[in-house]
């Protein structure tokens, strides 16, 4: 499924990848045939909760948008856990036939290659320290038997190919071409909207790695360009340079020894991705990270490139150190991008005991005070200048973090619950925060628009929101860093 200018050799294939595993099995290596499978499934069910699963598209959401909408989701780690996606699980959040029935467009799976467990600093606060046991050894069983994989970096690199072949092993098995691969920009086209049926549209799903972790500090260049090629070959199209800790390319937001900007080796990681078509994703970057990214962004020779948060926080409505602050949020806006805000317990804050109305209520209230932020006056006037024309509403979108090891108050049917809350809330005047149109940004085309922007499309000089509203002239300045952002 893999175009065939970026197709991977049989030989690099199995260089890559060792041994070939069997399809949507978790890595078993010389384990007994299916235990890899078994396990996987066994994590799968005590990591992954939600509290309403197999909900109905919610009506509210069905009469305000009758013609329907793109309804995307920026993150799912179901890839990760092993299991086949074509089949209903019980457990987790989704899979093709749930997608399917939520009435969702466009689905980004993601996944890391390295989660340690998190442990507490010398102040006793939870963070994230690359010496603490990484818990995606279980998904990977056969590594630990296996001295020749025993290399960090190679083990890593491995796992980033075998989250390649599942997702190519789950594009081989549509019979009945319901899915399209997101390669190029014209792929995000004529995708399922709410109002159709699976049949008549298809299901866009993309590929996404979490930490670039055998990539060293001191890099060169061409190291670097070649690792991109080939995550680009194996199909990936957005990367987030870090993950849960800081590594070679720059600062983790959870990190437990300082949270760091970009390297020199990280700079020259994001410049290869604009360059290569590869969305850069900053969800689990630190502050310094984040800063330093908006201005390698900004400053491209074609102009800004969109930045994106596949899925976070919001530190104004939940104070948690991997939630993005204010300042945080207009730096991936003030580069066209977009920020996904996710829908789990840690992000939200809400108590796991608390009722299903409540929850979904906290998660309104994240989206709320995101768009607080990008809504200041002073961050507003910065946006005009630089582009002639500012939406607060085009730089918000869906990022469950689905089956990446939590707890939701919903899986992927509570998407359209979720925006029907979205759509109940008010001004203080009355009037509808999220009105129609505005909803219908945040359900899907502002991620759709950013990703066409970060794969290739127009983004020269062009203003976040160009492909929705009509012609402006005025020519954007080229910043020469990135903006304050902490107005």
């Amino acid at each position: 499924m893999t175009p065939k200018e970026l197709s991977l050799t049989p030989e690099l294939k199995a260089e890559l990848l060792g041994n070939r595993r069997d399809r949507f099995e978790a890595d078993i290596g010389p384990l007994p045939s299916g235990l890899g499978g078994w396990l996987a499934r066994v994590a799968d069910r005590a990591s992954n909760h939600a509290d309403r699963r197999d909900l109905p598209f919610h009506p509210a959401l069905e009469a305000m948008l009758p013609d329907g909408a793109l309804l995307a989701d920026l993150h799912a780690d179901t890839l990760l856990w092993g299991v086949d996606p074509w089949r209903r699980r019980e457990s987790g959040h989704t899979d093709l036939p749930r997608l399917f029935d939520a009435r969702v467009g466009l689905q980004v799976f993601g996944g890391p290659t390295w989660t340690p467990l998190p442990m507490k600093n010398s102040e006793q606060a939870l963070c994230v320290s690359c010496e603490s046991i990484d818990q995606s050894n279980a998904l990977f069983p056969s590594e630990l038997i296996d001295r020749a994989r025993r290399s960090r970096g190679v083990m890593r690199r491995r796992r980033a190919y075998r989250l390649a072949e599942r997702f190519q092993d789950m594009l081989q098995a549509d019979a009945t071409g319901r899915l399209r691969p997101i390669y190029t920009p014209n792929d995000l086209n004529g995708l399922r909207t709410t109002a159709m049926t699976p049949e008549s549209a298809p299901l866009g799903v993309m590929l996404s790695l979490e930490g670039l972790h055998w990539v060293e500090p001191d890099a060169s260049l061409r190291a670097i360009e070649a690792e991109i090629n080939l995550l680009k070959a194996a199909g990936y199209r957005m990367i987030a340079p870090t993950h849960r800790f800081s590594n070679g390319l720059g600062g983790s937001s959870e990190d437990c020894h300082g949270r760091k900007g970009l390297t020199d080796a990280g700079r020259n990681a994001l410049t290869l991705c604009f360059n290569a078509g590869i969305a850069v994703d900053l969800a689990h970057a630190a502050p310094a990270m984040i800063r330093d990214a908006a201005g390698v962004a900004l400053n491209q020779p074609g102009g800004p490139r969109p930045l994106i948060v596949s899925h976070a926080g919001v530190r104004a409505a939940h104070r948690q150190a991997r939630n993005l602050r204010d300042a945080d949020i207009r730096l991936v806006a003030s580069t066209g991008g977009v920020i996904g805000v996710g829908v789990w317990w840690e992000a939200i804050g809400f108590e796991l005991k608390d009722s299903f109305e409540i929850k979904i209520d906290r998660i309104v209230d994240a989206f709320a005070s995101a768009l607080a932020a990008l809504r200041h006056p002073d961050f507003a006037e910065e946006m005009v200048d630089r582009y002639g024309h500012y939406d607060p509403y085009e730089h918000l979108a869906i990022g469950s973090d689905f089956d990446g090891a939590v707890s939701t108050p919903f899986d992927v049917s509570g998407l359209s619950w979720l925006l029907a809350a979205l759509a109940a809330r008010l001004e203080k005047d009355g009037a509808p925060l999220f009105p129609a149109d505005k909803l219908r940004l945040l359900a899907g085309e502002n991620s759709r628009r950013t990703l066409k922007r970060a794969m290739g499309g127009k983004f020269s000089r062009e203003r976040p929101g160009g492909d929705d509203h009509a012609a402006n002239d005025t020519p954007a300045r080229s910043p020469a860093a990135a903006p304050s952002a902490s107005a």
